[in-house]
């Protein structure tokens, strides 16, 4: 996996409202959530109480309602769902770290979430970003614009497009339906509809095409590696993939709407009923303020 000298703070997503050029969001937060779901245990512990700390209180021993509460209480949701995959990882477990290479080809990797969900990153996000890059750079042909653009990307472009494939998937029940021209526009438009609107138009609709279009080079790539690319199982490392990759979900209406509540409502407790209880009181009240179509 390609990380060499990304900021730290980025991967680990300690500035929330991450707008990193380098890796145009590919490796944004989730490389350091899939890093803290193969430590063992107690170095969770450690975060989960540093978290809990930073929770500011009302008089009445309730979470106030502000960003930092917010924020602290999605990454509450997401240490559990870190620990989700520790628990969920069939692989003996001692006082070290878990390997995080995977192989696609390996049975066993595809047939567990961390496995499948670091595959799947690794696959469609991190080894393209290279080539993507590259292709930006050849398109604008201006070194600001390119970072701009790169910018753009790193604001929500990822978990847009992560929202795509996740509905996607959900609506088709053949592999092959993934692969047509009208999935293909439809996840390049969703894209490119999010990009900033200081991009001309016909840019937006240029970079959302090379980055797609190494998306579905990958996805094929899965495919013929007998990746099972259809299914709740895939469903579910997408949604992690996406509430890990976010860098605002406060922002980004969609990703709690399709990525945030159904984990929370998963029968598998992803999310311990506590995490649940303070994530729905907080957010609940920021999307009424914030519109009308309140999330649930």
């Amino acid at each position: 996996m390609a990380v060499n000298m990304h900021p730290a703070n980025c991967a680990n997503a300690q500035n929330p409202g991450c707008t990193c050029s380098r890796c145009g969001g590919s490796l944004h937060g989730w490389d350091g959530w899939a890093k803290l779901a193969v430590e063992p245990p107690a170095v969770r512990g450690e975060r989960r109480s540093a978290l809990k700390r930073d929770i500011g209180k009302d008089r009445n021993g309730a979470p106030k309602f502000n960003a930092k509460n917010r924020q602290k209480s999605l990454d509450l949701a997401r240490l559990d769902l870190a620990n989700h995959l520790w628990v969920a990882d069939p692989r003996p477990k001692g006082d070290a770290p878990l390997p995080r290479t995977f192989d696609v080809g390996d049975r066993a990797a595809v047939a567990f979430d961390n496995g499948r969900m670091n595959i799947l990153a690794d696959s469609i996000m991190v080894d393209p970003w290279d080539e993507i890059s590259e292709g930006i750079d050849d398109l604008v042909q201006n070194k600001q614009t390119a970072r701009e653009v790169k910018k753009g990307l790193a604001s929500h472009g990822w978990c847009n497009l992560l929202v795509a494939l996740i509905q996607l998937i959900e609506k088709v029940n053949k592999t092959i339906g993934i692969f047509t021209d009208a999935a293909k526009r439809a996840v390049q438009d969703a894209l490119s509809n999010h990009l900033t609107s200081r991009i001309p138009q016909q840019v937006k609709d240029a970079v959302a095409g090379i980055v797609v279009d190494k998306v579905w080079s990958a996805l094929t790539r899965l495919l013929e590696a007998h990746f099972p690319l259809l299914g709740a199982d895939t469903v579910r490392v997408l949604r992690i993939l996406t509430v890990f990759a976010c860098p605002s979900v406060e922002r980004h209406r969609d990703v709690y709407q399709h990525a945030v509540v159904p984990l929370m409502g998963d029968a598998r407790g992803l999310v311990t009923e506590e995490v649940k209880a303070q994530v729905t009181t907080l957010f609940a009240a920021w999307w009424q303020r914030k519109g009308p179509a309140t999330a649930q």
